[in-house]
């Protein structure tokens, strides 16, 4: 059987619930090359993981634990996996080792905030609670400013009876996502909580407007309105039209599975350039700007947004995306990369310098990264400097050639 075929019985066993065949047919797939290997991989562990979790379901633990590792294995802590795992030992009551779990997680993934915070919520019902604490106001440091963190230390605060605190927080993830409703509606709880009626619904008001079919929302906004009102401050409410639910387009279902697999998006781009581009990235284009609708504030979209726009040869619009990655997570370094060659591109070379700095302090020292800022110092006359950056490329790589060619250069 032909590799193409495989993989297509492959991912035919997978998505009819076949695992056991999917595994032997991708599994075979996969230690091949090519873009049909690597999603081979990819589906091998998810079926892996399928196959984990109808064990767990059964009792079957010292299988499920062969299963589930392999999918660790060939998936790596992927958002879904991760948090299964740690669903799993919640739902076992481990607390204990699920938050040793996300200490994993967090370590594997030091840029993201969602393991800390799931860390942080299992320490919580461990009845660690400063440990929660201190974890999640760690992550503000270490992460930067989030709004899902801001949220859960706003409950914690909000369960220890600490109002002031947990509006705080609540104000600082509005800040932070201004399209989050739950942000909102915890701010609307913490303000009438401490009596003050007027801003709890001045905060219901705008999370319903961010999610008109809310009845919850809605409901607490006519609580906090009728406080005001018998306060002898009656307020004029703005009630959104509910939305229609219609049945999602084609579109938007390739964009909810980018949002849980981004890695669909990353098969595409590391596809070879061919005369296909331009129609297929298209398509991908509208994929991803599906997904950004629904989530703003998500860095990965952005970043694939720039990145595809990139590949369509749209420098500016790409630049955008590429910046508002970084804003919104200023340790991406990928982002910071790209965001480097499109300023290069386009004679901002100082600039590029300075993304390519942030990225290393970040964490990409690395050496291709060390020979591409050495080359754009060189551009700017800074031969010193560059020269620094080409024998750290080589301490990192002895063997390098393209670091040994630039300094054979800066010698002559």
């Amino acid at each position: 059987m032909s590799k193409l075929n495989a993989f297509a019985e492959g991912m035919r066993a997978y998505h009819a619930g076949n695992y056991e065949q999917a595994v032997r047919l991708l599994g075979e797939v996969m230690q091949q090359r090519g873009l049909p290997a690597r999603m081979g991989r990819y589906y091998c562990g998810m079926a892996h993981r399928a196959l984990g979790v109808e064990l767990v379901g059964a009792r079957q633990y010292a299988e499920a634990r062969e299963h589930l590792g392999q999918a660790v294995r060939l998936v790596g802590h992927r958002a879904d996996l991760a948090e299964y795992l740690l669903i799993v030992y919640a739902g076992l009551g481990d607390f204990d080792r699920c938050a040793a779990q996300g200490q994993v997680l967090s370590s594997a993934q030091p840029d993201e905030a969602g393991p800390r915070i799931n860390t942080a919520q299992a320490q919580w019902r461990a009845g660690r609670r400063e440990e929660a604490v201190m974890t999640l106001t760690r992550a503000l440091r270490e992460v930067g400013d989030h709004a899902a963190v801001h949220i859960n230390l706003g409950l914690f605060y909000s369960a220890q009876d600490d109002l002031d605190a947990a509006g705080r927080h609540f104000q600082q993830a509005v800040q932070c996502d201004c399209t989050s409703a739950a942000a909102y509606r915890y701010l609307g709880l913490a303000e009438s909580a401490r009596g003050q009626f007027e801003a709890a619904a001045k905060a219901f008001q705008r999370g319903l407007a961010m999610d008109p079919n809310n009845l919850m929302l809605m409901y607490q906004l006519f609580l906090a309105a009728d406080a005001v009102g018998r306060a002898g401050k009656p307020m004029v409410l703005a009630i959104p039209e509910p939305v229609r639910c219609e049945s999602p387009s084609q579109i938007r279902r390739l964009a909810e599975y980018v949002i849980s697999e981004p890695d669909f998006v990353q098969a595409f781009l590391d596809m070879p350039v061919s005369e296909a581009d331009e129609d297929l990235f298209e398509v991908v284009l509208a994929v991803v700007h599906a997904a950004l609708a629904a989530h703003t504030h998500y860095a990965d979209l952005h970043y694939f947004a720039g990145m595809t726009l990139r590949r369509l040869g749209r420098a500016e619009p790409a630049r955008g995306h590429l910046f508002r990655a970084v804003e919104i997570n200023p340790r991406y370094r990928k982002a910071l990369m790209a965001l480097a060659e499109l300023e290069a591109d386009r004679g901002a070379v100082a600039q590029a310098v300075s993304c390519l700095q942030r990225a290393i302090a970040c964490g990409a020292d690395y050496p291709d990264v060390h020979v591409r800022i050495g080359e754009l110092l060189g551009k700017l006359g800074m031969s010193s400097l560059a020269r620094e950056h080409f024998v750290r490329a080589l301490r990192i790589n002895r063997t390098y050639g393209r670091a040994m060619g630039a300094l054979s250069s800066e010698a002559a």
